[in-house]
């Protein structure tokens, strides 16, 4: 059985401007790993559209918000680390791991909503 979530004949120009809008958010969120304001620009469209959104595009809403909150814990948690001086290579490691998560999360969201499959489990924090 398939946890992928299809919505059953939406409305074309809807949803398509609304699977437009949420494939950008991935990229924003690409670009994110780069400069840090496109993930904020990122996560207020996901918080302004999510509820408007077809289902199958609510998941990918979801997705990017705990993807956002979850890379921010992680950042600010390894900027702690990299203060100091003992634990310093531990902050950087976490830093690399948390912008390889987002780029492969951010990757795969985008790779389903090109293929019109909403999130298995948007409420997970793995891929």
């Amino acid at each position: 059985m398939s946890d992928t979530i299809y919505e059953p004949n939406p409305a074309p120009t809807a949803d398509r401007d609304d699977k437009w809008l949420t494939g950008l958010n991935y990229v924003l969120f690409l670009v994110g790993n780069i400069i840090g304001v496109s993930s904020l620009i990122a996560v207020i469209i996901a918080y302004a559209r999510r509820d408007a959104a077809p289902h199958w595009l609510q998941s990918h809403y979801t997705y990017q918000i705990k993807s956002f909150w979850a890379a921010l814990v992680g950042v600010v948690a390894c900027s702690v680390l990299m203060v100091t001086v003992v634990l310093a290579p531990l902050g950087l490691l976490g830093l690399a791991l948390v912008w390889i998560w987002m780029a492969v999360r951010s990757v795969m969201g985008l790779i389903r909503v090109i293929d019109g499959r909403g999130q298995p489990d948007p409420h997970g924090m793995w891929v």
